[in-house]
């Protein structure tokens, strides 16, 4: 008998992709490659996890693969993505070359610092000639030099650790733990009081990193619901997890069928699932991934600086004493060579040195301090505003996945529901607006009523999570996997 390998037979598949508009059943996979129909099945979970792929249900419960007619490779790149690539790119350069910019300028810092530091220490043997105190005195001078020596060249300005804050609407999200000053240390619970002033000056330029989503966190959320849940899942709930729009949805769950060797099956009542069966094979659930709803995951705040008040204070004296000082030299430097006038700085120091060295490369360098943050400034706006419209979306669907799928809601009670605790209050406008896009991703209607009022249905959404728990009922759902009858390791 003529046997072909999973990966010839996707292969097989994957040429007959355009002559069928990118679209067939599992039969007419098994009849393009002559294979059998679950070979079929494992050949298309193989070319899903290399293109992107739809579900479509007939109204007779078929169930077609679309892959398109000119299928897109998963990961695959659009010109807008590779030119965000692209400024990243060049953002991340510039970050390296000023941040070993502000590293030389805090250098210079930390030698006046030590230098000043020798004569203090040298004023107080003079003046006191106790050798423990001297002793002592030294010791804890020179434990500040090499903290401060170290911070300089530490230029990640986090731990590994994270703390829940809440931004100015009172909605909770994760931050990074600042390092913490060993210099100056403070009985404030607030972490940002705490971060040490080296941190705070390259915070002040570049901005406080966010908290960002592991690798492949969402399909580790997946691996662990599914395995809780009897291993079947409908699209509404990727969608509740992951809070993707439907056609992403759509995407996510077919990579996740791919990935983890499942199925796409279509129930009695024509409702679309994914039947992840070999996850629930399993001999231990105790490092699954976190399952947490869509809605509670609050997107982290784009922070300017994410440091204190008194902190940026700071760094802006620091800065400014800068600019003042370049300013000075830049000018004592260009009337000694242009005009013959000797200055205060030229007339102790080479001239040119006064107007490159202490005036033109300091003046520059205390120049772009200032404005980098304030172009990020303006920078940042419309990632807020974003950032703000997608966590009202979040508090949205909250609503419709607990409370919709029990009855019809009125956009008075929508309201009442999202302005709930201390949130950001939002106007029955701006949830009207939000909820004529979440209908259509979440398969509901606006039904006008007879006093003018809208009332928002989700049927399908109702019908669907039914189905799932009718299916779930129906299997065993035992992960056991039974004796062990042979061990490799006792042959």
């Amino acid at each position: 008998m003529e046997t072909i390998t999973l990966k010839e037979n996707a292969l097989l598949l994957e040429k007959h992709i355009e002559k069928v508009k990118g679209q067939f059943t599992l039969n007419d996979a098994a009849a393009i490659t002559g294979v059998a129909v679950e070979q079929a099945r494992e050949s298309l979970n193989e070319l899903m996890s290399k293109y992107i792929c739809h579900l479509q249900v007939s109204e007779n419960g078929d169930l077609i693969y679309d892959f398109g007619s000119s299928p897109t490779r998963r990961g695959e790149k659009s010109f807008a993505e590779i030119l965000d690539g692209i400024k990243n790119w060049l953002w991340k350069a510039f970050k390296i070359f000023f941040k070993a910019w502000i590293t030389v300028t805090l250098v210079v810092y930390f030698v006046i610092f030590v230098l000043l530091l020798i004569a203090i220490i040298i004023g107080l043997t003079a003046a006191n000639k106790d050798d423990d105190r001297k002793s002592s005195g030294g010791g804890a001078m020179f434990r500040l030099i090499g903290d401060v020596f170290y911070a300089i060249f530490r230029w990640n300005t986090i731990t590994g650790g994270t703390y829940y804050q809440k931004d100015q609407y009172g909605q909770p999200y994760k931050h990074y733990k600042p390092i913490e000053s060993q210099i100056f240390k403070t009985n404030s619970t607030d972490p940002k009081a705490k971060k040490n002033f080296i941190s705070a000056v390259y915070d002040f330029v570049f901005g406080p990193p966010r908290v960002e989503i592991e690798p492949f966190e969402n399909q580790k959320e997946v691996a662990a619901y599914a395995r809780q849940n009897k291993g079947v899942m409908i699209l509404p709930e990727f969608k509740a997890l992951a809070g993707w729009n439907n056609d992403e949805a759509q995407e996510f769950m077919t990579d996740c069928i791919g990935r983890f060797n499942g199925s796409a099956e279509i129930s009695p009542n024509a409702v679309l699932y994914a039947d992840f069966y070999d996850l629930t094979r399993s001999k231990t659930q105790a490092q699954d991934g976190k399952i947490e709803w869509y809605w509670n995951e609050y997107e982290p705040e784009y922070e300017l600086t994410g440091n204190t008040t008194g902190k940026n204070a700071g760094v802006i004296a620091m800065n400014a004493f800068n600019l003042i000082f370049a300013s000075l030299c830049l000018v004592d430097g260009i009337d000694t060579i242009y005009n013959g006038k000797v200055g205060l700085f030229t007339e102790m120091i080479e001239p040119y040195v006064v107007l490159y060295g202490l005036g033109v490369v300091p003046f520059l360098f205390s120049t772009i301090f200032f404005l980098v943050p304030v172009l990020r400034y303006f920078s940042l706006i419309p990632k807020r505003n974003k950032r703000r419209l997608n966590n009202i979306k979040k508090r949205l669907v909250k609503v419709i996945y607990q409370q919709g799928v029990s009855k019809d809601l009125s956009l008075d009670e929508i309201v009442s529901q999202v302005n709930q605790g201390d949130v950001e209050k939002l106007s029955k406008p701006e949830v009207q607006s939000m909820m004529s896009k979440l209908i259509i991703d979440w398969g509901g209607e606006a039904i006008p009523q007879d006093d003018g009022t809208v009332r928002y249905q989700f049927i399908q959404l109702r019908e669907e999570l039914q189905e799932i728990r009718n299916i779930r009922a129906t299997r065993d759902g035992k992960s056991d996997l039974g004796n062990i009858y042979m061990d490799t390791g006792k042959l």
